[in-house]
């Protein structure tokens, strides 16, 4: 804690009087406000924070450090003019640096950062590590986690998080770092212990000038923030560029090249999961995972090159690899009451990582029809829309089309979008269902026997957010909920 003379100095001003007793936190958000914290309001898209003070001060805010003044609020205000830029530096002063505490672990990527973050946290743990995670499935430790609302937490959340974490008494943390965190500086400050790259598609469009911006700003991770381990992904060609560009820094796992410090042979897809062998520095083991998917084997090898660079034995992975569970929305297997059909839930809402997606269950089973109910979202980017018909084209033998959070988008123009890619001859064969609940539900009563069922898009969401309104929705609930009539 600090108190409220500390912080005012911190900022170079001098102030007199100043509110009594400490500063227990600081929030961006007035809804986490909690009693003597200080709201830091900025100003945003379309509102002020300063608008909120109202809301903070209901929740036991002290005072306010503001980039602006704000007008008849009765609370301290300080304000700092040129605060965003100095936002990241503050935080890490306020909780006195946590990310200097731990041994932290960043990735990043277009896909897989959800799934190789919770397997190395599972990793971790299993090898009495504790680890706390921060990421799109929420922030805490492994099985007790938050919910959030974005992948990279603001840097002032970031830093609370990290000293809760060592206040704990954790050792390791491991966070996912999205373009936009990388963009907005969400991340400044931080010292990583390890950063690691899964791969880098499309995507983000809609925030990014190009995809030559979104590449660019997933380097920044590996060129502006240190870190004693770089890890990479050798198969990805902006991987391989940091590995060039960085020679002697890097270390790199690969599913092609034994050349990788980490490599991988004899990958069996089987239904009861995946079986292979690791190879590192002259030493081989082999292993088995219920574990579903082809491009799970990168985000295993992510994990697990990241987990010898925080010093773990590679003896140890084998027994690591074995417990791991699946991630939830990540190609996770659903149990339904229709016996001999496959029912899976996935996040892939990229063109890229629908290919991913639909490869791998053709690896798991050369039998049987692959049913895919998918969408796109609403104000988002537009271009990726005729990608993913011309994916769901080639890779699935039936297309159903539904809404995946249309926002403020008119659900039939984004079908229309979508069906774009899609050739003449494989339009009428399209079933087309804008209630997502319907459309799940179409797909298992038409399966038969042998057959896969995969519905993409949401994953681990619980929500339907249609005109702004998010309603309570769980693609996994509804397989669950579905009887055959």
């Amino acid at each position: 804690m600090k108190t409220w003379a500390e912080v005012v100095r911190f900022f170079g001003m001098e102030s007199d009087p100043l509110p009594a007793g400490l500063v227990a936190g600081l929030s961006l958000d007035s809804r986490d406000i909690q009693a003597d914290w200080i709201f830091i309001a900025l100003s945003g898209n379309q509102i002020h924070g300063g608008h909120y003070w109202l809301q903070a001060k209901a929740r036991g805010a002290m005072g306010l450090i503001s980039d602006q003044a704000i007008e008849d609020c009765d609370l301290p205000v300080y304000v700092v003019t040129d605060l965003k830029q100095r936002l990241a530096d503050f935080a890490g002063w306020f909780y006195d640096y946590p990310s200097k505490k731990l041994k932290l672990t960043g990735i990043t990527g277009t896909n897989g950062k959800t799934s190789s973050s919770q397997f190395l946290a599972q990793m971790l743990e299993h090898a009495g590590r504790p680890c706390g995670v921060l990421g799109t499935l929420g922030n805490g430790r492994l099985g007790a986690l938050t919910p959030t609302a974005n992948t990279t937490l603001d840097s002032v959340a970031l830093n609370r998080w990290l000293s809760e974490f060592v206040s704990q008494g954790l050792e390791y943390a491991v966070v996912e770092v999205s373009s936009h965190a990388i963009a907005l500086g969400r991340i400044e400050g931080l010292q990583f212990a390890c950063v690691a790259l899964t791969q880098v598609s499309r995507d983000h469009l809609d925030f990014h000038l190009n995809l030559a911006d979104y590449r660019a700003t997933k380097k920044r991770l590996f060129e502006a923030y240190t870190a004693h381990y770089k890890v990479v992904n050798s198969d990805d060609e902006i991987g391989q560029q940091v590995a060039d560009e960085q020679p002697g820094l890097v270390v790199s796992y690969s599913q092609k090249s034994n050349a990788a410090n980490l490599s991988i042979s004899d990958v069996e897809l089987n239904d009861r999961g995946i079986n292979a062998k690791l190879h590192y520095q002259n030493k081989t083991l082999s292993f088995t995972t219920p574990l579903i998917g082809q491009f799970n084997v990168e985000n295993l090898l992510c994990a697990s090159l990241c987990l010898l660079c925080l010093g773990i034995k590679f003896e140890k992975i084998e027994s690591a690899l074995s417990r791991l569970g699946p991630v939830i929305g990540r190609m996770e297997r659903v149990s339904i009451t229709k016996p001999g059909v496959y029912a899976l839930v996935d996040y892939a809402h990229t063109p890229d990582a629908l290919e991913q997606v639909l490869l791998s269950i053709h690896a798991h089973q050369p039998l049987g029809k692959l049913w895919l109910v998918f969408g796109c979202g609403g104000n988002r980017d537009r271009g990726k829309r005729p990608l993913m018909a011309q994916v769901a084209q080639r890779l699935a033998d039936r297309i159903i089309l539904t809404n995946d959070n249309p926002r403020f988008e008119a659900p039939q123009v984004i079908i229309d979008e979508i069906c774009e890619g899609f050739s003449a001859s494989v339009k009428p064969s399209l079933h087309i269902e804008l209630n997502r609940q319907w459309a799940i539900e179409w797909a298992l009563a038409q399966a038969q026997p042998g057959d896969w069922v995969l519905v993409v898009g949401k994953g681990h969401e619980n929500y339907q957010d249609i005109g702004g309104v998010k309603t309570p929705f769980s693609d996994q609930q509804v397989m669950r909920a579905w009887q055959q009539i």
